[in-house]
């Protein structure tokens, strides 16, 4: 049954409708809001409504809750026998139906008193809603959740940018990457979120700790300098320059790793194998310098990260032979003359037509 009833005294009566009366909150502001939107001819009846109840269960007349309760079952008694009369009810005055039964005690008088109330109730109800325009419903008041804005750097292939945070930390972005965080959080909370690869220059901040959300890892820092690398689908590498960071793994037995200088942590793509090693700082920062590093590197991976270098994309006309790996350093260097290099090793030949490029192994 629909608990929205547009008349004066279906709204009395309905339970929904006073306990947004006299208990109203965000939700239940919300769902009377919208029911005014969708029946703005029901407004005066909502109004008259509402100052019935508020003149009801005012603080002038206090009543007990069991005599809330039997003024309530008092109203549904007489509403049902109402409408199951077919012919039209005669209002007569309320003092004429009230004194047909004389009271006998102190408690048939109390009786009388507030039960005058309900039927006062009824009858303004039944045949007196002139009186409607002498009240004004105040606007309920909502709470409306500001948006959250998110600061945003997105470079894309061949595009590579040095960012400076609002704390003083320094980020270098490599190509094919992206960094967010949120404005606002991040003034009490520093927690930036990572796709791709960037080498991070904490600014130090004893108070508040420097997290780096990658891929399901969280790295933390108080101020100390990183790189990280987390490409969707390839092994996630967190590899530490100066200082000391926090890495925390999911569904981890461990409950945190630390992490020493010149130590990296390398977490397979599944998450499942983790391990640590020693690494060599000319090949991690390598993309910092203007310089490309394949140091035995599979074909995916290094196909990848020519792609966010130079901005292009890469078709094989055949397939490599299984395993196939690359290494080669190259430093700012085109990438025909990169390919060329490529080509002795890897035994493939190439043809660059703008941003596209064709690829075909011999062997």
């Amino acid at each position: 049954m629909d608990i929205y009833n547009d008349t004066v005294k279906g709204l009395v009566l309905n339970a929904e409708f006073r306990n947004w009366v006299l208990n109203p909150n965000l939700e239940r502001n919300k769902t009377w809001k919208h029911y005014l939107s969708d029946n703005p001819t029901s407004v005066k009846d909502v109004e008259l409504a509402r100052e019935l109840i508020l003149e009801l269960f005012s603080n002038q007349y206090p009543l007990q809750d069991k005599e809330y309760k039997e003024i309530w079952d008092n109203i549904e008694t007489n509403t049902t026998k109402e409408d199951q009369q077919e012919q039209f009810v005669k209002v007569v005055p309320i003092r004429q139906g009230i004194v047909k039964k004389k009271p006998s005690s102190t408690q048939d008088s109390f009786q009388i008193g507030y039960f005058w109330r309900i039927a006062s109730i009824l009858l303004i109800s039944l045949g007196l809603g002139f009186f409607a325009s002498r009240y004004t419903l105040p606007e309920p008041t909502l709470e409306i959740p500001q948006p959250v804005k998110k600061v945003v750097f997105n470079n894309p292939p061949g595009v590579k940018s040095s960012i400076s945070l609002a704390d003083g930390t320094r980020v270098m972005l490599n190509a094919g990457s992206s960094l967010s965080y949120e404005e606002g959080r991040f003034k009490e909370v520093r927690d930036v979120f990572l796709e791709g690869e960037a080498f991070f220059e904490v600014a130090h901040d004893a108070v508040r700790p420097f997290t780096v959300n990658a891929g399901g890892i969280h790295t933390t820092a108080l101020g100390t300098s990183f790189n990280i690398m987390a490409y969707k689908d390839e092994k996630q590498m967190v590899s530490l320059m100066t200082g000391k960071v926090a890495i925390e793994l999911p569904n981890s037995e461990t409950e945190e790793i630390i992490l020493s200088p010149k130590k990296a942590v390398i977490i397979s793509p599944d998450k499942l194998a983790v391990s640590m090693d020693t690494f060599d700082e000319e090949v991690i920062l390598a993309w910092t310098r203007k310089t490309i590093v394949f140091d035995d590197t599979k074909l995916a991976e290094a196909i990848r990260a020519l792609e966010n270098w130079y901005g292009v994309k890469f078709h094989f006309q055949n397939q490599p032979k299984p395993g196939m790996h690359l290494s080669g350093k190259f430093h700012n260097e085109t990438l025909e003359n990169v390919l060329e290099g490529l080509s002795y090793t890897a035994g493939l030949d190439f043809r660059i037509e703008k941003d596209q490029v064709s690829i075909k192994f011999r062997y």
